[in-house]
């Protein structure tokens, strides 16, 4: 199995972010989760997405930083 913190990195490098395919979407999120906060600084832009497309996708979205700031 990939290291989980790889795939924060993978989308934190990606243009846009990226697509895993994975049997338990909801629970590979909830495992995402702690990494990205202990680690905040630099993935704090990163979002977890169930894909709408298809259940079995998780989108690990890099929101640009004039999206995420302005949420703030």
């Amino acid at each position: 199995m990939t290291n989980l913190v790889e795939l924060l990195y993978a989308a934190y490098q990606a243009e846009c972010g990226v697509v895993i395919e994975t049997d338990d979407p909801e629970r590979l999120r909830q495992k995402l989760y702690p990494l990205r906060k202990e680690n905040l600084e630099m993935f704090e832009s990163l979002a977890f997405v169930i894909s709408p497309l298809n259940p079995a996708n998780l989108w690990i979205i890099k929101q640009p930083k004039e999206i995420f700031n302005a949420e703030q």
